[in-house]
């Protein structure tokens, strides 16, 4: 009876194994029985926008927002969801500062991050625009069942490029054309020549005005935190302002592609990497004088130092916060590791250039492919739930 009882109870627990076995796999939805999302938003930068893709590039335009691109991910998704509404709100060159001041109040970002984002817009987000814009995305927000959230590649470039040009306005050099607008700068001297002359000017900035050092290298500091503390703030505050603006909507953070992992020191030559993970998600610490930190639970390894750096970086600093909040909000929030998308590339060399900008292919590319794109999409449908 005894033996008998056993088998039974051996039976009876594999059966439980295979059933949550197959539950668990059952969860994992695709485009065919993903649950349905009748206004569907993709909130993010350059990535999110489609930069790149052919029907992004027909248009003629350097930043185009707020189009349905063909083939981007969020326009595929919006199929697979079967949204009725779907709101593109991929803004290239947005940092997490300025979607926080879209999605908060009484918050201002730096003062060279707004002074400069019309200058490396071409003039494209004006104040007033900038403004319409805020209005727009929190109507979005307001009336989602799904947001998904991409954002933060620009913030490892943009806020120190924006006050390299910001102190390069205190200089002059004699002898060298007066600096002009960063579209007239690239239409003279591509993307070398404008990075040479930013780098004459902003030197000149600091040797000419000893009476603003404590000034510029007071913003130095302010502009390392970018790198090591203030992504985590925003972030936080951006997801604070989407619930408070929407409290039951579903939330998809998308993980980065991480594309400094593949910066390379030859050109046309991918770095590699490889990932090492130790936990399975990322543990938030309270830290004296800094407030809650989250640590995380892998970084990618490159054998090009320089990748090395700004991979590990970026895999410290920025990626842990968007796992952070599966567990802060279970079942509403969850996480997309698309990390793995197919990119662009093109010309690769070990630094991003102004490419972003001139669309000229002079340098590094980490947009995603057609192939990328549908890569992501479907990764964002693994993590929802099926119907």
């Amino acid at each position: 009876m005894r033996k008998t009882t056993k088998k039974i109870v051996a039976v009876l627990s594999l059966i439980a194994i295979m059933v949550s076995a197959l539950s668990v796999s059952a969860m994992a939805a695709n485009r065919y029985d993903v649950k349905q999302y009748p206004v569907y938003v993709c909130l993010g930068d350059s990535v999110a926008s489609g930069f790149g893709l052919p029907d992004y590039n027909r248009r003629g335009k350097v930043l185009v927002y707020r189009k349905n691109i063909q083939g981007s991910y969020g326009n595929l998704l919006s199929k697979d969801v079967g949204a009725k509404r779907y709101y593109p709100c991929g803004y290239p060159g947005f940092t997490s500062a300025i979607f926080r001041y879209c999605l908060t109040d009484n918050y201002t970002p730096r003062e060279w991050e707004i002074n400069q984002l019309q200058n490396f817009s071409y003039n494209d987000y004006s104040p007033e625009v900038l403004n319409r814009e805020r209005t727009h995305i929190r109507n979005a927000v307001a009336k989602a069942d799904l947001i998904t959230v991409d954002l933060g590649v620009n913030d490892t470039w943009y806020s120190t490029i924006a006050l390299v040009y910001e102190i390069a306005k205190y200089g002059t050099v004699v002898g060298v054309d007066p600096r002009k607008t960063l579209a007239e700068e690239l239409a003279i001297y591509g993307s070398w020549g404008t990075v040479a002359r930013n780098a004459m000017y902003y030197l000149a900035g600091f040797a000419e005005n000893p009476q603003l050092w404590a000034t510029f290298w007071g913003w130095w500091v302010e502009n390392l935190s970018t790198y090591f503390l203030q992504y985590q703030a925003n972030f936080d505050a951006i997801m604070d302002g989407i619930f408070k603006l929407n409290p039951d909507v579903t939330v998809v953070n998308l993980a980065s592609g991480n594309s400094f992992r593949c910066l390379s020191i030859i050109p046309g030559v991918r770095s590699g990497s490889l990932k090492l993970q130790w936990m399975d998600k990322p543990v938030q610490v309270d830290l004296p004088f800094v407030g809650t930190f989250t640590l995380p639970n892998f970084v990618h390894v490159s054998e090009n130092p320089i990748a090395n750096v700004t991979g590990v970086m970026y895999d410290f600093f920025y990626e842990p916060i968007r796992q952070a909040w599966t567990v802060k909000k279970p079942g509403q929030v969850f996480y997309a590791d698309v990390t793995d998308y197919e990119m662009i590339m093109k010309n690769q060399i070990t630094i991003p250039m102004y490419e972003f900008m001139s669309m000229d292919d002079s340098a590094f590319n980490p947009h995603a492919t057609l192939a990328g794109n549908r890569y992501m999409a479907d990764k964002i449908l693994e993590v929802l739930p099926t119907r």
